[in-house]
């Protein structure tokens, strides 16, 4: 997830840009009272101060390691006085873009000091950080081809007005009542193993094949081993599913037990034909569990390829925006092509 280490943010900065330095932050004009630069791991501390401030509750170090691990700038921050009053921040994403291979980055972390936060206009904080994260490393000749997120509604509108993002698609939320937990009949599923992740790379290899008419992340063994079973803070249900005489892998499949609230497919590697049998196995999972329901964050194109598995859908109310300040998208070719899951976030 993070193999372009130091490379990832490695851009000069761009004629707009001007009043910032690679060398550290320098200030911007005095009307805006803000210094802007690269945010370095040595941030660390300040930065989990200021996501307590801005988000209300602590963020483990290590998780905040895990997200940002081998990145070194890890963002842009912007500073009053030495002391950082915004982030923007994003992981690294390998994608199939139509077919073709390219790198993305998932936004996360955008987060304003709330004393700052009533100078949401151009020159603010927000529009500081979000504008120079975008023209330092998204778009031609830089570290990634494009972004994508799931920010609330209000911070997409806040920039699209302010001309940073454009969306591009949105989330819905499928549902699936719960089975009987007794195990099914033509199927199996174990937990899977380290010494199993190979079989990850070829399911993803069948899947990713069925899938060019859409922009799908990277969904390899290296992407599972640290996205869920190297996750620090979280302890993930990752299943193997295979054929019960033959033994033959039918795909992955990534659970999380929210409780009372019911049990949540947040990923699955498989061609989409087999797909509704990875749902049956996280239905029937949830059924020893006693939970009531299974529900996933889809976007449309990825709940058609679950279509076959007759999923309740609804809006999450949660929009997937591209950055359009600093590169200039087909917007059209990319408005409704998204294959994402919950998963394809760093906070679920």
């Amino acid at each position: 997830m993070h193999e372009k280490g130091s490379n990832a943010f490695r851009q000069g900065p761009s004629q707009r840009d001007a009043q910032t330095s690679d060398a550290g932050p320098a200030t911007v004009p005095e009307r805006a009272r803000w210094n802007v630069g690269w945010a370095r791991p040595a941030d660390e501390m300040a930065l989990l101060e200021l996501f307590g401030r801005a988000f209300g509750h602590a963020l483990p170090p290590a998780q905040w390691r895990w997200k940002y691990a081998g990145l070194d700038p890890i963002g842009i921050m912007v500073c009053r006085d030495a002391r950082p009053v915004a982030f923007y921040g994003g992981m690294p994403r390998e994608i199939r873009w139509f077919g073709t291979s390219a790198t993305a980055v998932q936004i996360g972390d955008v987060m304003v000091d709330p004393a700052e936060r009533g100078v949401l206009t151009r020159r603010g904080p927000f529009f500081l950080a979000a504008t120079a994260f975008a023209e330092r490393c998204v778009g031609p000749g830089r570290a990634y081809a494009l972004a994508f997120g799931f920010p609330s509604e209000r911070h997409t509108r806040l920039a699209e007005h302010l001309g940073i993002y454009a969306r591009v698609d949105e989330v819905l939320e499928a549902s699936w009542p719960a089975l009987p937990g007794r195990p099914g009949l033509f199927q199996r599923a174990r937990p899977l193993a380290l010494e199993h992740l190979d079989v990850v790379d070829a399911l993803w290899k069948r899947m990713a094949e069925t899938l060019t008419g859409v922009v799908v992340a990277v969904r390899g063994a290296a992407y599972i081993r640290h996205r869920f079973l190297e996750h620090p803070a979280i302890s993930y249900l990752v299943f193997l599913v295979q054929q019960r005489f033959t033994g033959a892998a039918i795909g992955i499949v990534v659970l999380r037990d929210h409780g009372e609230a019911g049990v949540e497919l947040l990923d699955a590697v498989a061609p989409p034909q087999s797909l509704p049998l990875l749902v049956a196995v996280a239905r029937r999972v949830a059924g020893r569990l006693g939970r009531q329901k299974v529900f996933a964050w889809l976007t449309p194109a990825a709940a058609n390829s679950f279509a076959a598995s007759r999923p309740a859908l609804a809006p999450a109310g949660i929009p997937v925006p591209t950055i359009i300040w600093s590169s200039s998208p087909d917007l059209g070719k990319l408005r409704g092509r998204w294959w994402l899951m919950g998963g394809d976030t760093d906070f679920r």
